[in-house]
């Protein structure tokens, strides 16, 4: 049997109406709804290469290149801001796994390498958790509001394996305006296995996983905030149970501090 891929819906009122009552607010990045039994955060993944230890950070290879005419300066409105800004190396949207030199570092080992230089973990797993600054060449940083290819595809796998249709189970995908445009709804209906392909690395038309991803029952939800650099799964105790035993998924629980 073939199939079908994703479809862009039309109308897509009714759909988003439960999100939108049940969110605090329409989030410009995503919704992120507190309804299921358990929920548990996938870090994006980050990658190291030991042959690049001592080239400095991002931010020195970005200026060493301007200063060798390898690199165009940042120009906004007729002024050159590269004086006023710093290149973190921290991608936005989806990335694939680099090449053999580059092996994956989990969050655990690199925040305890340096965690004399952290600044606390008040919200949710983002750019606060590490040092600040730009990243040393040497590491991949996690991306910011995408799944990276990885963890996508050890997240769908985990989500078919808890459900009846698995694969096959129909679900959909919303890009919040921040990660698509402000001009239209963009949400997308269709089985669980075809989700990568809404991504530009797979043809489809977006340089991010889905802001959102839930099935028709909402029996579990995904959410993707455009500005952090984790992913939030809610559903029941036996799916996050899953999500956290995936050998491929490097997750964490964290909850925001009590009011």
């Amino acid at each position: 049997m073939v199939r079908m891929t994703m479809s862009r819906v039309t109308d897509p009122t009714d759909h988003l109406r439960w999100l939108r009552q049940s969110a605090d607010e329409d989030s410009g990045t995503g919704f992120d709804l507190e309804h299921w039994p358990s929920s548990t955060w996938v870090l994006h993944a980050m990658y190291e290469n030991p042959l690049l230890e001592g080239l400095g950070t991002h931010d020195d290879l970005h200026r060493r290149r301007l200063d060798a005419s390898d690199a165009a300066p940042l120009i906004i409105d007729e002024a050159t801001l590269d004086g006023l800004t710093t290149v973190t190396g921290v991608p936005l949207g989806f990335v694939v796994r680099p090449g053999r030199a580059w092996r994956r570092v989990s969050w655990k080992e690199y925040l305890d390498r340096t965690a004399s230089q952290q600044r606390g973990r008040d919200h949710p797993p983002c750019f606060r958790w590490f040092p600040p600054g730009s990243w040393p060449v040497a590491v991949e940083p996690p991306a910011e509001g995408s799944l990276d290819d990885e963890s996508l595809l050890s997240l769908v796998d985990v989500l078919a394996s808890c459900a009846a249709e698995g694969l096959d189970t129909e679900c959909l995908a919303y890009y919040a305006p921040l990660a698509a445009d402000f001009d239209s709804v963009h949400l997308w209906q269709g089985p669980l296995s075809s989700v990568r392909e809404l991504v530009d690395e797979f043809g489809g038309p977006y340089r991010s996983s889905p802001s959102n991803i839930w099935p028709r029952d909402r029996s579990w939800f995904v959410w993707t905030d455009h500005d952090l650099q984790g992913t939030k799964v809610s559903g029941t105790a036996r799916l996050i149970e899953a999500v956290r035993a995936h050998p491929a998924l490097e997750t964490h629980d964290w909850m925001p501090a009590p009011t």
